[in-house]
């Protein structure tokens, strides 16, 4: 348990590192909003079972365009031992042109991290257009599909894996009671060539403020690949509770 406690604070650290330099930080933040969600779980009796996750996401927008700035470290441990280690950096810039704005393009560099799946890195940059199918207040709902290409260093046998992927996207935003909203974040990654395989992302989100800056969020994560690799499962699953912080 101690050890996991430090873990998740070098998390911490190492996140807030990597969206806010320490040089400057006033300066840095200027112009930028994002958030800080921490969720833990722990189960003792027959199994001693302990997970933590911890997501920052930082925005900042200009004129009919943003960059975007995403991190995720997920961690566990069963009877004091780790069964669970990834992480993931996303960096994402998108522009809104065309009649009321609704076309945009992206461009974007997805990095990530899975000790138990054998991966020691997976980058994936990719370009691609999209379009705000809905841009209200209550519902929101951004589609997009585009091509990148995907590069794979795995642990176990050094090998390395390249090849070219198409990418499709969508992300939708629903209000529910007063302030309360539910969200999909989805994913799909098909390979382009024979027996490349296909992966995707899904998260769930319930959030519920608490007061201005703080939410109550629950969050279901499924990771697929269809190729995961000799002794490993294709699908990953996760749920989790914990607060955000918005800044």
């Amino acid at each position: 348990m101690k050890n996991l406690s430090w873990k998740i604070w070098g998390g911490v650290l190492v996140a807030g590192h990597l969206l806010f330099p320490a040089t400057s930080a006033a300066h840095v933040l200027k112009g930028w909003t994002g958030d800080i969600f921490a969720g833990y779980s722990r189960s003792s009796g027959n199994t001693d079972k302990s997970t933590a996750n911890l997501n920052a996401e930082a925005i900042k927008k200009f004129d009919h365009s943003q960059f975007l700035l995403k991190g995720n470290v997920f961690y566990s441990e069963t009877s004091n031992k780790m069964d669970g280690q990834k992480w993931d950096a996303l960096s994402k810039y998108t522009r809104d042109y065309g009649k009321d704005y609704r076309w945009f393009n992206y461009y974007q560099v997805l990095a990530e991290h899975d000790f138990f799946a054998g991966i020691d890195y997976r980058i994936t940059p990719a370009t691609g257009i999209g379009y705000h199918i809905a841009t209200g207040e209550d519902f929101k709902w951004d589609a997009d599909i585009g091509v990148g290409y995907r590069i794979t260093q795995y642990k176990t046998n050094k090998n390395r894996e390249e090849t070219p992927t198409a990418l499709l996207h969508t992300f939708l935003k629903k209000n529910v009671f007063i302030k309360a909203f539910i969200a999909e974040d989805l994913s799909v990654y098909p390979g382009l060539l024979p027996d490349s395989g296909v992966i995707i992302k899904s998260e769930s989100i319930f959030s519920n403020p608490l007061s201005e800056r703080l939410d109550l969020q629950l969050k279901y994560i499924v990771d697929y690949n269809s190729d995961p690799g000799p002794g490993k499962t294709t699908t990953d699953k996760l749920f989790i509770a914990g607060l955000k912080y918005h800044f």
